[in-house]
Order: C-alpha cells, then sequence, then structure tokens
C-alpha cells in the first residue's frame, strides 16, 4: 500500500507539472493501460481544477484522493469483464470546464491453447493441410501464429486486419506435399501475443506432432544362416527399408510353423526384427510377414540342419624350451562320419590331414626360436547342400630361449656429439623377456632415457641382458666428437693481424710527415742563408709568406 501511495504522488507531482502549462487541465494514467479480460487495473484522474471523477461502465472503488497542488483520484477497477473499455476521467472548474481524457484501454486474453489439427496417415507425393487453431485469444490484432517443421520456420501468419476486440480464434493453414525427406520431421505451431511496450509478450507453443508419411516400396529381406547346426541357436533378422514411417512397421517371425518372440529396432527408413531360435533336428522353413497399414509382405527362406562335433586341439607340452618336441594331436568331443574332414594346419598351410581310418590326427614339431607364439589349428568340415561348413580350434605355442643380441637391438658403437641430447638404446631377444643392464666402471648407463652428451659419456660400456635360461654379454662404444682449437691457427691469425696493423701505421705516418713539410708560417724575418741547391731552398721555405 506504501508502494501504491508513493507511486500515486509521484503522478500527482507530473500533473502539478503539466498543469503549470494549461490553465485547466485533466490528466488519466496509465492512458494505456493493458488488462486481462476479468482482471483489475488503477487508474489515477488528476485536475487541477477541485471535482476530479472517472465515468465508466465498470465497477469502481475509490482508493485515494489527495490534493497536492493538483487534485487527483485513484479508483480501482475491479473486474475489466468488458472488450471495448474507454474509461473517462473529467473535473468541473470554477473557470470552465476542462478537456475530458480517456484512457486507451487494451484487454487482452493470453493464448492458452495452440492446437495442430490430428495428423493423417499420409502417403508420399500426395497434399495435405496443415491447420494450426489458437482459440480464445485477445486482441486478435497482436496475434502471430508461426508453424515450424523440423525447427524451421515454414510459415507466418498475423491478423492485423480483424477489427474485432472480442476473444476468437486464429487459425493458419498451410499446403504441404508430403516427401520421404519429411519422415520424423516435427511439427509445432507457435502463438505470440505482443503487448509491448506498455504490456507483456505471450507465448505459447503446441505440442509436436511428426510427419509419417506411409511408404512399402521394397519386399522384406530375411537374413538367417541357411545352415544351423542341430540342437544350436541362430539368430534370425527381417530387415525392410525405404518404409514410412519405419516405426509403425509390424513383423511376423515363424519358425516350423511356431512364432517367435521378436525385437525391433528403427533407423530413419529402416526396420528390423531379430529373433533367436533354438534349431531341431530337422530342415525348417522361416517365414518373415510385415505390415504396414494395408499392406502386408512375406519373405522365406529354407534352415538346413547338419550335425559337426568340435574339434579338439592339444599341444604337449605347449611349452617347451628351444629344440625340444612338441606332440599335436587333433580329434573332436563326437562321432566323426566319413563325410568330416580333419586337419592339423598353421599360419602357412595344412601340416597334416586324417586318415579316414582313423579317429585322429597326431603330428610332431621341433619347437624353434620362431616358433614362439605360433598358433596351430585343428579344422573340421563338412559338405551342406553343396557348401563347407567349417568348425575351428586354435592354440599357440609358448617357446622359452636364452637371450641374444644383435647390431639392430644393440649396436657395437654409437657416435654422438657433444651437447646433444640422445636416447641409449640396447635391448635383447629371448623368452621370457630379457633384463638388459649396461655399465662402465662399476657405474649403470640409463638404457632408453634422454640424456645430454658431454665427454665423459665417452668409452666402452659392458651390456649384459639375462632371463632365466641364460644371459649374453657385449660391449658398445660409444664416440663423443667434440670440437678441439687450432692453437697454430690461432697465433698465425694474430700474427698477420699486427703485421696488417703496423703497415697500416707505417703508411699513415709517411703521409703524415709528408703533407706537414710543406705548410709552415714565417713570422719573422731571418737573416739570409745560402742555400745549398734550389731544391733544398724550396723545401725550407715551401709556400712560406713574411
Amino acid at each position: 500500500m506504501l508502494r501504491l501511495s508513493s507511486f500515486l504522488l509521484a503522478l500527482s507531482f507530473w500533473g502539478l507539472c503539466k498543469g503549470a502549462e494549461e490553465e485547466n487541465f485533466v490528466r488519466i494514467w496509465p492512458e494505456k493501460p493493458v488488462v486481462e479480460f476479468g482482471g483489475s487495473v488503477v487508474l489515477n484522474c488528476s485536475s487541477n481544477c477541485e471535482k476530479v471523477g472517472l465515468e465508466t461502465s465498470l465497477s469502481k472503488v475509490p482508493i485515494g484522493t489527495g490534493n497536492t497542488g493538483i487534485h487527483w483520484k485513484a479508483f480501482n477497477l475491479t473486474n475489466v469483464n468488458q472488450w471495448a473499455v474507454t474509461p473517462l476521467c473529467f473535473a468541473r472548474c470554477a473557470t470552465g470546464a476542462a478537456k475530458p481524457r480517456r484512457a486507451n484501454f487494451t484487454v487482452y486474453r493470453a493464448p492458452e491453447h495452440v492446437v495442430l489439427d490430428p495428423m493423417p496417415k499420409m502417403e508420399v507425393g500426395k497434399e495435405y493441410n496443415l491447420v494450426c487453431r489458437v482459440p480464445h485469444v485477445a486482441p486478435i490484432q497482436n496475434l502471430t501464429v508461426t508453424l515450424f517443421k523440423g525447427g524451421k520456420e515454414l510459415q507466418v501468419k498475423t491478423f492485423e486486419n480483424e477489427s474485432d476486440p472480442k476473444a476468437s480464434e486464429g487459425v493458419l493453414t498451410h499446403a504441404i506435399t508430403i516427401q520421404k525427406e519429411d519422415s520424423g520431421e516435427d511439427l509445432t505451431c507457435q502463438a505470440t501475443l505482443d503487448l509491448r511496450p506498455e504490456g507483456p509478450l505471450f507465448e505459447k507453443t503446441s505440442p509436436s506432432e511428426l510427419l509419417t508419411p506411409t511408404d512399402f516400396p521394397m519386399d522384406p529381406h530375411l537374413r538367417a544362416p541357411s545352415f544351423i547346426e542341430s540342437s544350436t541357436e541362430m539368430t534370425v533378422t527381417c530387415d525392410v527399408s525405404g518404409v514410412f514411417p519405419a516405426k509403425e512397421a509390424k513383423f511376423e517371425l515363424l519358425y516350423g510353423g511356431k512364432k517367435l518372440h521378436h525385437n525391433t529396432s528403427v533407423s530413419g527408413d529402416n526396420a528390423s526384427a531379430w529373433a533367436v531360435v533354438s534349431s531341431s533336428k530337422e530342415t525348417q522353413n522361416l517365414i518373415c510377414t510385415v505390415s504396414l497399414g494395408p499392406v502386408n509382405k512375406m519373405v522365406e527362406e529354407v534352415v538346413n540342419v547338419y550335425s559337426l562335433p568340435k574339434p579338439i586341439l592339444r599341444l604337449d607340452p605347449s611349452e617347451v624350451t628351444a629344440n625340444a618336441t612338441v606332440k599335436i594331436t587333433c580329434t573332436s568331443d563326437g562321432p566323426e562320419s566319413p563325410e568330416v574332414v580333419m586337419q592339423i594346419r598353421d599360419t602357412r598351410g595344412t601340416l597334416a590331414s586324417r586318415d579316414p581310418d582313423s579317429p585322429f590326427i597326431e603330428y610332431e614339431v621341433t619347437a624353434l626360436e620362431e616358433d614362439n607364439g605360433k598358433e596351430f589349428r585343428c579344422d573340421v568340415e563338412l559338405m551342406v547342400g553343396g557348401k563347407p561348413v567349417v568348425k575351428s580350434t586354435s592354440k599357440k605355442l609358448t617357446v622359452f630361449y636364452a637371450p641374444w643380441m644383435n647390431g639392430f637391438s644393440c649396436p657395437d658403437s654409437i657416435i654422438w656429439k657433444e651437447g646433444s641430447t640422445e636416447i641409449f638404446n640396447c635391448t635383447a631377444y629371448g623368452n621370457p623377456p630379457p633384463i638388459v643392464e649396461c655399465t662402465r666402471d662399476n657405474t649403470t648407463y640409463a638404457i632408453g632415457k634422454q640424456k645430454l652428451i658431454t665427454r665423459e659419456d665417452h668409452g666402452m660400456y659392458h651390456c649384459n641382458a639375462t632371463n632365466a635360461y641364460g644371459f649374453v654379454a657385449k660391449i658398445v662404444t660409444i664416440i663423443v666428437e667434440f670440437y678441439q682449437p687450432n692453437i697454430l691457427a690461432i697465433v698465425l691469425g694474430v700474427v698477420i693481424v699486427l703485421a696488417v696493423i703496423a703497415v697500416l701505421a707505417s703508411v699513415y705516418f709517411m703521409y703524415y710527415t709528408k703533407q706537414k713539410c710543406g705548410k709552415y708560417n714565417l713570422w719573422k724575418s731571418k737573416p739570409k742563408q745560402e742555400a745549398g741547391n734550389a731544391m733544398e731552398q724550396k723545401c725550407l721555405n715551401g709556400n712560406a709568406s713574411i
């Protein structure tokens, strides 16, 4: 209430200042009130005349009056239930009537609901109307309705040419031809009621609707093994491509006449269904039926059932030292039919094949260092329906051997430059991997770490590689090149410089003496002297002046 009183008092001072400009005046504040239909608003009427009043068809309650140089009254319009409202402030003056003032009301109803008409099942290439409705909004002249597709503006409609102030419905209609690219695009409609600057801004957005054009151009594709082992499981998948809307595709999978429980997935315009099948002992038919709207399509495959025991591979032993003998045995965990082919193989090819009269294969190899980690495989193969069905079991051989080094793993010599940063690397071959240590004068030299090279690194290093099966030693020579100044060249350079300086000094002295001989003045008269010769006299007197 204190805040309202301060506000009204400020209005009174404003009216006083304005009154100084006019003899008789009437003011109303606010001049352009914005109020919700059914809401309330406070109006202030002020004048330099004593009798101030408010004329309106709305219910009004006086809430304040005052005289601060001007006369003012405040009224609360408690229920603005008319769309066209023009309250009038008036005043009766002793010196004559003052011109009354009207408030230019804006009565609004904010958009509460924005509705997109339900989307029908659409067919690709056909035209449909998208309709957005904003019911019971006012003033509709301030309404803007925008239709969005996929977050992008599709159409905008305004209603500024409407004249009825009452609440009415804003309708936007947009025709669209559905394409495959529209699948999954969401439609939203936004209503904006802009009452600024005097009033607020209202925005309301409809729930989104997905565009789901219907199209089923291609037959389903069934992915299932043509052959399956008896009493085992297989995964079968049925795919459809280019369907719209893909999420509405319905699948049915049958195996041997029994319906399978399946899962589905959708990605863009592709849909899939898959199920896990336990095979029987006989060949069965697999059927997939896909329904989309009024269209049903079916695909069928034959699944052949076979029996092939699992192969078993043994390496005896599987961990050996180099040059030891290893026995490789290949057999199976069930009865073998004569049609089954059994083989022992490695990475290079077939090592041995089973004799038709024997239920297994035995093969011996001598384990070499390079056989460490080698994979041996036992294969069984059966021709089913003209196609080979293969099962395999593999194992790796571990070969242990003592360390050894060569120039590649640990160089014989290394040349470095003083001041450079280098890494000393020395490794060894062996299984298990050897531990390598390099020393000089019983001091360990760092391996595999960066080091600033100095002259002290120059020398011979003893490198030892050790594992559980032996050791190997090697001498590595590190040569450090460094700059050695040439004393003789330096001395000769200094001598030459001194000689050049001496020559230049002599030349300068001679030149200076010659110039000094030819130029001087005689200030006093001297007795005549006999000249030795003309050249001598000239040298003595030169260009003398008295």
